[in-house]
């Protein structure tokens, strides 16, 4: 984060509240014309002075950029308008609908959502105007969103195949995925929930694509998880683009549902699959820009594929942590990836290294089953209660009052950095509503942090992509002894009986579960892509300056062509439309220049 914030838009920071009586629509609408006769002029100064509060930003995702840029200040955004507005063709801003959003009992806004047109591609806006001092609206917040392609839009209902007769529809579809004609112009490996959303969004911008699973059937990547996990985030904020999960749904459903909803969506949309397959190495084709991807089938069988893109959607994998003396170890070692439930374990004492979900998760899993378990914490854990917390933040009412898309829009519209303040009012909410299992935590020896700056799970997320345990009832079970806890000291060695500490204490264990959270994203990257030119990969996650992830969601300047994807059901959901908006537009020729950040 940046070493100073800019002042957050309080009516005590603004120096004025909004007044009793206005018309938001008026207002929205005056601002729009003001904000769109500025761009329609090129007159970026009179648009930065007049319609952006002193301290305001400026988020784009892809449409003025071709890349996930945030300006700060009106000189930064200044800066870019002047570098982007011609060569872009930024034009012809519409208003869409306005309302008035009281965040806070000092903090609110009228948020504008608007549309607009690049030479190239279709965008949706979102602005969010605070009452300044002189009593004049203005944009403390404003973004521009890709939302599509001109002359290529999804598929509609008016493009449905309305032949009578189909009967030999099973033998064209075993051909179209088979590719026997000729090669997709997009790989997709991994078909977990961000690999099928690719594959449905280039599905329906018309790009030919096949995705590649290593297992045998669709969603065996949850099945073979243990069998206790469930989704901790709502039903509503996972919807998956085109079909959406059913009312009928629990609102956090197990594993195996998932997993029978993944496989369904496959096969529903239609989606070109390649089971029991993996990509074994995929090489950069110099005299073609194509790659070159290799994969062996189920039968063992190989397949060289040539195409344009790779989408790597394989997600995090978890890591395989290894500590001094375990190969001594007399008992079993278990990886939380192997683990699937604890009745394996009646009899036996369990010491779980980890202390975040999946460490939970499998301790509560033992403690339901009776068995003596102890989980070991490295460092301090953020936590927050499912019910209470996690419902939130992800309410019901913001994620079912609009289109999915719209809420989407409105999320990814404001910058991170400008988000901590809310983070903190929100993690100060959390530790109050949670207070009673947060002392009761600390009571046993539990080592809490708040997340960084005090601002809960939401940098803990960015920065790291852990840290953080949202609580389902494993808490309490530690409360109430049935979990054991052993915190404040760091793992020395595995001996031949169990864990010893480097407090010089030891805890004995038939059993260790390792639950070390994930790994690097790139670490199976290395395989697939050969050490030299996996070494060239930037980081995939973690903020840069600017306050945006590094990496996730374009190509590398360095592997033209290599899409990587990653993040849960809602982020997958939102930036799987990007990823293939951006593909399409390189398929067509319609990809402008990138206006990337500096490097750090």
């Amino acid at each position: 984060m940046p070493d100073t914030d800019p002042p957050f838009p309080s009516f005590a920071n603004l120096g004025a509240s909004p007044p009793k009586d206005f018309d938001v629509q008026t207002v929205a609408r005056d601002w729009i014309s003001a904000f769109a006769g500025s761009i329609d002029n090129r007159d970026v100064h009179s648009l930065v002075s007049s319609s952006l509060h002193v301290e305001s930003w400026w988020r784009d995702v892809f449409a003025l950029t071709w890349d996930m840029r945030t300006f700060q200040g009106r000189a930064k955004i200044e800066t870019f308008l002047n570098d982007r507005l011609a060569e872009t063709g930024f034009s012809k801003v519409e208003f869409i609908k306005a309302f008035f959003q009281q965040v806070a009992p000092d903090v609110a806004w009228i948020l504008i959502r608007f549309s607009f047109e690049t030479a190239v591609a279709i965008g949706v806006g979102v602005a969010r105007l605070v009452y300044c001092a002189d009593s004049v609206w203005r944009a403390v917040t404003v973004s521009t969103e890709l939302d599509g392609l001109k002359g290529h839009p999804e598929l509609t209902s008016a493009d449905r195949d309305f032949r009578v007769n189909q009967g030999n529809w099973a033998e064209e579809r075993k051909r179209e995925v088979e590719f026997v004609d000729k090669d997709p112009e997009v790989v997709i490996i991994g078909c977990g929930h961000s690999g099928l959303e690719v594959a449905a969004r280039l599905k329906h911008l018309r790009v030919s694509y096949l995705a590649i699973e290593k297992h045998a059937r669709i969603g065996d990547n949850w099945r073979t998880h243990y069998d206790i996990l469930t989704l901790h985030n709502p039903l509503w904020s996972n919807h998956m683009p085109y079909l959406h999960f059913p009312t009928s749904w629990p609102v956090f459903p197990s594993a195996k549902q998932v997993a029978n909803w993944l496989k369904f969506y496959a096969e529903a949309l239609e989606l070109n699959v390649w089971l029991s397959s993996e990509a074994v190495s995929a090489v950069r084709n110099k005299a073609t820009n194509k790659w070159d991807v290799v994969v062996r089938r189920g039968d063992g069988s190989f397949r060289t594929l040539h195409v344009d893109h790779v989408v790597m959607a394989q997600g995090f994998p978890s890591k395989k942590t290894a500590f001094p003396g375990q190969e001594d170890f007399g008992g079993q070692i278990v990886h939380s990836s192997e683990f699937k439930s604890a009745k394996v374990f009646v009899g036996k004492k369990v010491v779980i290294i980890g202390a975040c979900t999946s460490a939970h998760d499998i301790a509560s899993d033992c403690a339901d089953h009776g068995v003596d378990v102890t989980m070991v914490q490295r460092s301090a854990t953020y936590v927050m209660s499912v019910q209470k917390g996690v419902l939130a933040f992800l309410s019901a009412s913001e994620w079912e009052r609009a289109p999915i898309e719209e809420v989407d829009s409105i999320r990814m519209s404001m910058p991170f950095h400008f988000q901590k303040d809310l983070a903190q009012r929100g993690a100060a909410m959390v530790q109050h509503v949670d207070r009673e299992m947060l002392e009761g935590l600390k009571k046993v020896g539990y080592k809490l942090n708040n997340g960084k700056d005090n601002t809960g799970v939401l940098y803990l997320v960015l920065d790291r992509g852990g840290g953080y345990h949202y609580d389902a009832g494993a808490c309490q079970k530690i409360i109430d002894g049935m979990i054991k806890m052993k915190s404040g000291t760091e793992v020395d060695r595995i001996t031949k009986t169990g864990v010893a500490f480097k407090d010089g204490s030891e805890l004995p264990a038939d059993i260790i579960v390792v639950a070390t959270g994930l790994d690097d994203f790139r670490v199976p990257l290395h395989r697939l892509l050969g050490e030299d030119v996996a070494a060239q990969i930037p980081p995939m996650w973690g903020l840069n300056e600017e306050g945006e992830l590094q990496g996730p969601w374009r190509e590398p300047e360095s592997l033209p062509g290599v899409w990587p994807i990653m993040g849960n059901f809602a982020w997958s959901r939102y930036f799987s439309k990007m990823i293939a908006l951006q593909i399409k537009a390189k398929q067509k020729g319609l990809y402008g220049t990138r206006y990337a950040a500096p490097d750090s």
